[in-house]
């Protein structure tokens, strides 16, 4: 009977685990919807309201990525103090609540101070959700929610676009169907509200969601002489936070200046509309994300020679290669072949993003995790800040149709390269963190 009821108490907390990563898997599907219709829509803002290109790169980069990142660090803060089921639910409400309020805009003034509301309400998604998984799962297991969970989103990111080109499609022929309230109101503003609807769903997903027990979970101990605060955990190992943190603020530049830009550089190249983009770049991800996530596992089984090294070191391959297709996307004659280039570019860079979790959940101290993963969040807030204002500022200046096809190309490609060379010379780093931070393995590392 004892034996029974243990048993029934292990399964009681799996199933709790694996509810509650479903939880988080949905909300954060919800909030890359919103941030690709934003992108979908750039083109209809440009016609409606006659923004510039750096005026998008602003709207699209600057007002959300500096804003969740000065919100990041705080919102993890927030989240280990006051709860992360609280602090998350507020960011959905946030958020979802900033999304409605973009419709009603006339002004750029007016969108990128709703941009802003979204990026706050974001700013809490990496650090609580990523500082949640090792809470809920034990170790052996925590590799596969963590592919799961990162599979799964960017899976609903290119599903998301996807879904968006084809409400943009619907809405541009849905003139008949529409209420009489919502005629001759642009299509972008429809689409805004429509998807800022489920907004108090997830809200309560989350508020209600059950964290389950955490007893029996295995919990990596931490040196009595490792650092107890930030400062001195960053100040003793930053050569590895460097590596491993600057590798990931360049590949996010490069995947974040084709997500952000194809949707207008693509007809401005071939001819095609906005929404047929939304649709074929849309299922160009979701293949990439498929592929990514498998061929990482893959390699990673394959090796099987350190098991704290052998993430960082699978990463660092896909990482060497994303610089190859980047160099086609210039000398692509259709969109076809743009979306092959970032089908492959991406499954790359998925392959090697999705290992990422795992690496800094490991080098993250248990007492520090929410705020080392804080540092997710900003670094790709950074990314989504610099990577469309520099493209929006050198499209301006190259003349012709295919200008913002190679002004992608010049941001993106030495980004992917300094991202190989940075992850090149992480192991050495990252490992000294390891044994100086997690007892016992100093005898496993040379």
């Amino acid at each position: 009977m004892v034996g029974n009821g243990k048993d029934m108490g292990r399964g009681g907390g799996a199933a709790w685990a694996w509810y509650g990563l479903g939880v988080l898997l949905m909300t954060t599907l919800f909030a890359f919807v919103v941030r690709q219709m934003l992108s979908l829509i750039a083109p209809s803002l440009q016609t409606s309201l006659g923004f510039s290109d750096l005026q998008l790169g602003m709207l699209q980069g600057l007002g959300m990525a500096v804003f969740a990142s000065v919100a990041s660090y705080p919102m993890g803060w927030l989240a280990d103090r006051f709860g992360r089921r609280l602090i998350l639910a507020l960011g959905v409400a946030c958020w979802s609540l900033a999304t409605g309020l973009c419709a009603f805009q006339d002004s750029f003034g007016g969108l990128f101070a709703a941009t802003i509301g979204i990026a706050i309400g974001e700013a809490g998604l990496a650090p609580i959700v990523f500082a949640l998984i090792p809470d809920l799962f034990p170790e052996r297991q925590r590799n596969t929610a963590n592919f799961i969970f990162y599979g799964g989103s960017l899976l609903g990111a290119g599903l998301g676009m996807a879904l968006g080109g084809a409400l943009l499609q619907w809405l541009a022929q849905a003139g008949d169907v529409l209420p009489a309230a919502l005629a001759g109101v642009d299509s972008w503003r429809i689409a805004m509200m429509l998807i800022a609807l489920p907004g108090p769903i997830f809200f309560l997903l989350v508020l209600t969601m059950p964290l389950g027990s955490k007893a029996g979970l295995a919990v990596s101990p931490v040196a009595d002489d490792a650092p107890r605060d930030f400062l001195p955990y960053a100040g003793a190992h930053w050569r590895t936070l460097l590596c491993v943190f600057g590798s990931i603020f360049a590949m996010a530049v490069a995947m974040t200046s084709g997500v952000m830009w194809f949707p207008l550089a693509l007809p401005r190249a071939f001819g095609i509309d906005p929404a047929t983009v939304g649709v074929g770049l849309g299922s160009a991800i979701t293949i990439a994300t498929l592929v990514g996530v498998i061929l990482a596992p893959v390699l990673l089984k394959l090796r099987r020679r350190d098991a704290d090294l052998d993430p960082l070191r699978v990463a660092a391959i896909f990482v060497a290669l994303t610089p190859l297709p980047a160099a086609f996307l210039p000398f692509t004659t259709s969109p076809f072949q743009a979306y092959l280039v970032a089908a492959v570019q991406g499954a790359l860079g998925i392959a090697a993003s999705s290992l990422m979790p795992g690496v800094l959940q490991n080098l993250a101290p248990s007492h520090l995790r929410s705020r080392v993963l804080a540092l997710l969040g900003i670094v790709n807030a950074l990314a989504l800040a610099a990577s469309p204002l520099a493209i929006g500022a050198l499209s301006g200046l190259i003349e012709g149709p295919r200008g913002m096809l190679q002004a992608i190309t010049i941001i993106s490609l030495p980004s992917l390269i300094v991202s190989a060379i940075l992850m090149a010379f992480a192991p050495g780093p990252y490992a000294a963190t390891l044994r100086a931070i997690r007892p016992g393995l100093s005898k496993e590392f040379p």
